[in-house]
């Protein structure tokens, strides 16, 4: 029996969804011009409800294929269509890097920019 055949035959590995969501979470606040991660919204909760929610990430796992939503809200003066894709390689990135799975898509939804009260005037 060859190494790699033996490697295979050892057991199996599991990785809980919480950990994926961890990942991306972290991830996503590494980006800059994040601000922070919003609620995911209500009505989108009901739609999904075997996903898994974790602040603002909701991950959504069926027929093999590894989908997020994440929720943010962003710093002003920040190019918003650039961040969200920077948002996107990041966590693709990472998932790839931590754990091997391919990632098919990672929307961002960007909920709000968040102003500091003296930058309203």
């Amino acid at each position: 029996m060859g190494e790699q055949e033996h490697r295979e035959s050892i057991g199996r590995i599991e990785i809980a969804p919480e950990v994926l969501t961890t990942i991306a979470h972290y991830t996503t606040l590494d980006v800059e011009g994040v601000n922070k991660l919003a609620p995911v919204p209500a009505d989108v909760s009901r739609l999904f409800r075997r996903a898994v929610r974790h602040d603002g990430i909701l991950l959504n796992y069926t027929e093999g294929k590894l989908l997020f939503d994440i929720y943010v809200f962003m710093n002003p003066h920040v190019n918003v269509l650039e961040t969200s894709q920077k948002v996107q390689a990041a966590v693709v990135e990472a998932i790839d890097k931590m754990v091997g799975i391919p990632v098919d898509a990672v929307n961002v939804h960007v909920e709000d920019v968040l102003y500091a009260l003296d930058e309203t005037a």
